[in-house]
């Protein structure tokens, strides 16, 4: 009887093991998408600043305010591909930014 009760446990064990170690994989899955989706989206063009505020004009023509560095100054007038939140409000989009790479010393193509 001792040895069908050991028998019984380990199946039983074994049943389980596979299942949880599946939902810790999703979990880990789970928390790279959110770790992509805070990161953002990623724009390329030509950084300006107009009135104390900074514009980007992207490659496809797209105008997108941008904020969120103290760095920004630092590229004004150059191509950079920035990352962060996008986000629009009466059809403007706005870039807050958490990641700048420079591209070009200009911005001519």
């Amino acid at each position: 009887m001792k040895n069908f009760a050991i028998c019984i446990i380990t199946i039983c064990a074994l049943a389980v093991v596979p299942a949880l170690w599946g939902q810790a994989q999703d979990q880990q899955k789970q928390q790279k998408n959110e770790a992509d989706r805070q990161s953002g989206e990623t724009l390329t063009g030509c950084l300006t600043e107009q009135q104390g505020s900074f514009m980007l004009k992207t490659q496809a023509g797209e105008d997108v305010t941008v904020t969120g560095s103290a760095d920004l100054s630092k590229h004004k007038n150059h191509t950079v591909k920035l990352t962060g939140r996008i986000s629009e409000e009466g059809g403007k989009k706005s870039l807050n930014v958490a990641k700048i790479e420079h591209v070009s010393a200009s911005c001519s193509n």
